[in-house]
């Protein structure tokens, strides 16, 4: 049984607001300690019988996270939750919402939290390691991807990719993604990228924009390593971001190296879609 559930919501969104109440009169049991943002102590609604705790206080001590948002809420508590082997359960606040399980008009299927009836979908994830004169200057992990994009809108970045050292492909465009099954549905699906199912377990990486006819996705198996370098026409800057969180600055001669993390997300499901099912309701 789920006794400690962190509610995690996206505050920037009135409509999570509007079901954090809801969302905890379902889940509300003898013995359930439901766990809250310590911010949201003097946000309303305020739940009075809540525990309000930092959010990396919280993901140490829950059975399980309830994110009220979309996929880009899901992805800021990932990494977390994902160190401490937390699994997620996402309600769709957003737009597309294609890691979360539920909508707000479907919170009654919460009850099978207590029943046992759900299942854990994991997920495989990418470990992003920026090495500069022989040492690592930038590290990360990513549920969805790793891009490596220009800084400035009318420059080219100069692309070069490798597996396990040998070299794959060159080309000059916008950028590169490298993606997990989970984030081919993502910018690499906009991208021009495969949809990846998430069993497969495979590493894309998908050109942004290239200024080649010939320059195409490669899917790798999840045990290379990938290496990257780009640079910018003219000197400018490069930047490297995981799950589109904050940019790190990417020198010519830096290589930037993509390989399986040891980490995994973990989603909880409920309603047993397929994941054919919900890529045509989704998308």
């Amino acid at each position: 049984m789920m006794k400690n559930i962190f509610i995690y919501p996206n505050l920037r969104k009135d409509s999570a607001r509007d079901i954090l109440q809801p969302v905890c009169d379902q889940l509300r049991r003898d013995g359930v300690r439901l766990m809250l943002p310590k911010q949201m102590r003097v946000v309303p609604p305020i739940i009075e019988d809540a525990d309000y705790m930092k959010t990396e206080d919280a993901v140490q001590f829950a059975d399980m996270a309830v994110v009220l948002g979309g996929d880009g809420t899901m992805l800021r508590l990932a990494r977390e939750a994902a160190q401490n082997q937390l699994p997620l359960l996402g309600i769709n606040v957003g737009h597309v919402g294609f890691m979360t399980e539920l909508e707000p008009a479907e919170l009654p299927e919460m009850e099978k939290l207590f029943t046992g009836e759900f299942s854990l979908d994991s997920r495989m994830m990418l470990h992003v390691a920026v090495q500069r004169g022989g040492r690592i200057v930038y590290e990360n992990d990513a549920l969805n991807d790793i891009v490596i994009a220009k800084g400035t809108a009318f420059r080219v970045v100069c692309v070069g990719i490798s597996a396990d050292n040998e070299e794959v492909t060159r080309f000059n465009g916008d950028g590169v993604i490298a993606a997990t099954p989970t984030g081919s549905t993502a910018y690499g699906l906009s991208a021009g990228g495969p949809v990846i199912e998430p069993s497969a377990e495979n590493i894309a990486v998908i050109p942004i924009c290239a200024h080649a006819l010939a320059a195409k996705s490669f899917v790798f198996a999840p045990e290379r390593s990938v290496s990257i370098t780009a640079a910018c026409e003219g000197g400018s800057e490069v930047f490297i971001s995981a799950d589109g969180g904050q940019g790190f600055a990417v020198r010519p001669d830096d290589r930037v190296i993509i390989t399986r993390s040891d980490l995994q997300t973990r989603l909880i499901r409920l309603k047993g879609n397929s994941f054919y099912r919900i890529l045509q309701q989704k998308l």
